[in-house]
């Protein structure tokens, strides 16, 4: 009968330890499918335990007598321990007990104590096996309960600490089973009932586990439908977020998603700004609810998503305002001109109304800028946008277009009579004195549009920029703009692109004009004057150079110049001085392509002729270029002396090596005081150490006096036309020039 009974309980603590096993497994695979837990990982730890414990029981039950019994109950008895030492995590995760480590501590402690005590002597276990049934030492029962005591001692404290609920109870009912059916076990005289309750005390604590397991999968299964609903609901309010305008129209979105998801409907959201542009975001429960940990990161998410869109909302605008607005005028810029405009002309065009744009140039301002500086500059701009805005109507739009230059956009039932006392008022308008007490005036351009003229906005522009132009040639300062005008762009246009095509097609040309020394009318050196050669004839600098220079096409030409004047030096071995326009000097590349152009070497053939006129637009940035210029090796002449405005002292700071006589004053020689002016000039150059070239010498005589008084070098059509070939000493007695000579072909 004993040993039936032993052989049942070997198969059942077996067949236990084999539904442990695979309850094992299973934990095993929640714990991989669930983020790798530590809940879960305790859980799957203690019952891997508690499948070695039955394993172990039922090799005792089945094993004869010998030392693989021994080997087999000392096993069990160090799986009963292990099992005990990892209930005390598993039962924190489960149950949210206190803290564990003094508990494993004392735990650990005990069963170093019974490990000793099995080792070492016979109080636990007396190696004796008597009919069949294993004999233990008067210790074992002390040395186990101990341990179990402080497990229980945690087991229900914690559990105590639990809500209310089936879980509790369940837990509470199959710890007593369990604990009574081992304190039976442990306490009982030894015979078949004990063994057979060392079998069956795990098994409560099995189904808790099943069920728990059973539990803890429903509860999963739906904590992943929450979470899918709240990514699929977070997703949703993102893709929404992107075509947002308003973002307290996604914050109702985003309450409402709150609301379904999380079974609330007190939820109510609140956003408010921050410093620098930034969001604040909230949700919360009216009714009180406090929300779970996946709750709260959803309702986290939530905000970070309307916060950021509402920072991003308020970016966009802030970039499109910038975009679109002038940072200094705060008015309108280009950019938002164009696009106005182009929408003025298609209502004027639907409407069969009239549509005005009035170009508007502050005159004088480049020169006041340089004189008193920028931050002079830019309250006059603010205060000329004031200004324009205080003129139109509040319906009318008032632009930047850029630097010194505004357009005012005029729509409805205009005239041009109408405009023009507009513009008159612009012009002449009190509030515009500048800082320091500077008066300066708007020159203005006026373009009328009317039903069936152009839809080009940018044509209109141009006709009003053109207006613009001619204001500033004419007393007045406001221009309309009419047929003569037209016919002027379109003259202009056609110069434009004929002076493209001649970059094109190398139709620029150079004809050298010689410099030869007073005494003995030796050529020195030579001025390159450049020529068109246009397919319908010559064109003289007179009939295109302003234009280019106006235009900004100078510097384009002028940079061909300067390569051809290279080239031209070398062929006739003589030094040659080239003309540079204002506009050129303006250039901030202009040293770099100056380099570019005339090569690395050979600068002392270089002069660069600048007219007075041209230190005027901006000198302290031509003295920084010029003497650029001349630390390359090249010199610098002022053109026309002495018909500018630059003061005689001021010879002393400008970089400069020589100073061409004007031909007027050459022409005046034979008028009273005119030899006094060459002598005077002549004296300064001496002084400030600057080499002197006299221009326009037609006469012989002229040239006795120049000579007498000390000019050192002479060019005009007495001593040699412009031309393509090389200069030769000059035949006084067969070549004297009698016509006047033209400015223009000194160009």
């Amino acid at each position: 009968m004993e040993n039936s009974v032993a052989g049942w309980a070997a198969v059942a603590q077996c067949v236990t330890a084999g539904y442990i096993s695979a309850l094992c497994y299973q934990h095993w695979a929640d714990w991989r499918t669930d983020r790798r837990t530590v809940s879960a990982a305790w859980l799957m730890a203690w019952t891997a335990a508690l499948a070695v414990l039955f394993l172990l029981n039922g090799a005792v039950a089945a094993m004869p007598a010998g030392r693989g019994l021994e080997i087999a109950q000392f096993g069990r008895s160090a799986a009963l321990t292990a099992t005990l030492l990892l209930a005390l995590p598993a039962i924190k995760v489960f149950a949210g007990g206190r803290p564990i480590r003094w508990y494993v501590v004392l735990t650990s402690v005990l069963v170093a104590a019974r490990i000793a005590l099995w080792l070492a002597t016979d109080l636990a276990y007396a190696r004796e096996v008597a009919g069949g049934l294993s004999s233990y030492g008067v210790l074992v029962v002390l040395s186990i309960v101990a341990p179990l005591a402080v497990v229980i001692w945690y087991a229900v404290t914690s559990i105590m600490r639990m809500p209310a609920s089936r879980v509790r109870l369940a837990a509470q009912a199959a710890g007593v089973a369990s604990v009574g059916a081992l304190l039976g076990a442990l306490l009982l005289p030894p015979g078949p009932a004990v063994e057979l309750l060392a079998s069956v005390w795990a098994i409560p604590l099995v189904v808790l586990l099943q069920a728990m397991r059973v539990i803890r999968g429903r509860v999963a299964e739906k904590q992943a439908r929450r979470q899918h609903g709240m990514r699929d609901a977070l997703a949703s309010i993102g893709n929404d977020s992107w075509f947002a305008r308003e973002p307290r129209s996604l914050l109702a979105l985003a309450q409402t998603a709150a609301r379904e998801q999380l079974d609330d409907p007190s939820i109510v959201g609140t956003m408010r700004a921050l410093s620098r542009g930034r969001f604040s975001t909230d949700f919360h429960s009216v009714a009180g609810l406090e929300p779970d940990p996946l709750a709260r990161g959803f309702l986290d998410d939530l905000r970070r998503l309307v916060s950021v869109t509402a920072e991003r909302v308020q970016l966009a605008d802030e970039l499109r305002e910038a975009a679109f607005t002038d940072s200094l005028t705060l008015v309108p810029n280009r950019r938002a001109l164009e696009r106005h405009l182009a929408q003025a002309v298609a209502r004027a065009g639907q409407n069969g109304t009239r549509l005005g744009v009035l170009y508007c140039d502050i005159d004088g301002f480049k020169v006041g800028n340089d004189q008193h500086g920028h931050a002079w500059g830019d309250y006059l701009l603010r205060r000329t946008a004031r200004h324009l805005q205080a003129n139109v109507a509040s319906t009318d739009v008032v632009a930047r277009f850029g630097g010194d230059e505004f357009v005012v956009v005029i729509e409805g039932e205009i005239s041009g009579g109408d405009l023009v006392e507009l513009a008159k008022r612009i012009h002449t308008g009190g509030d515009l004195d500048a800082p320091d007490e500077v008066a300066l005036s708007l020159s203005v351009g006026i373009a009328l549009w009317a039903p069936g003229g152009t839809t080009d906005p940018e044509q209109l522009l141009r006709e009003a920029d053109t207006a613009m132009f001619e204001a500033k040639r004419r007393p007045g300062g406001v221009v309309v703009f009419d047929d003569a005008l037209r016919t002027r762009m379109l003259t202009e246009q056609s110069l434009r692109r004929d002076l493209d095509l001649a970059l094109e097609r190398d139709e620029l040309v150079l004809h050298f004009q010689p410099i030869v020394d007073a005494a003995t009318l030796e050529v020195v050196s030579v001025e390159a004057l450049v020529r068109w050669q246009h397919p319908d004839g010559v064109r003289m600098p007179a009939q295109w150079i302003a234009f280019a220079e106006e235009t900004g096409l100078i510097v384009p030409i002028g940079r061909r110049l300067v390569t051809l004047a290279r080239a031209g030096a070398e062929r006739l071995g003589l030094p040659v001085a080239v003309n540079v326009a204002a506009r050129q000097l303006a250039e901030p590349l202009f040293l770099e392509h100056l380099r570019l152009d005339w090569g690395d070497d050979n600068w002392h053939l270089l002069t660069l002729e600048i007219t007075e006129s041209a230190l005027l637009e901006d000198l302290t940035h031509v003295i920084a270029a010029l003497t650029s210029v001349r630390a390359l090796g090249a010199r610098v002449s002022i053109d026309d002396f002495g018909t500018g405005y630059s003061s005689f002292a001021r010879l002393a700071t400008l970089p400069v090596d020589v100073l061409k006589i004007d031909q007027a004053f050459v022409h005046d020689l034979d008028l009273p005081g005119g030899v006094a002016v060459v002598r005077a000039i002549v004296t300064l150059a001496q002084a400030y150490g600057l080499d002197v070239i006299a221009e326009g010498v037609e006469r012989s005589d002229q040239l006795d006096t120049l000579a007498a008084l000390g000019v050192p070098k002479l060019q005009g059509y007495l001593l040699g036309r412009p031309s393509a070939q090389a200069p030769r000493r000059v035949d006084l007695a067969g070549d004297v020039v009698t016509g006047p000579i033209r400015r223009a072909d000194s160009v």
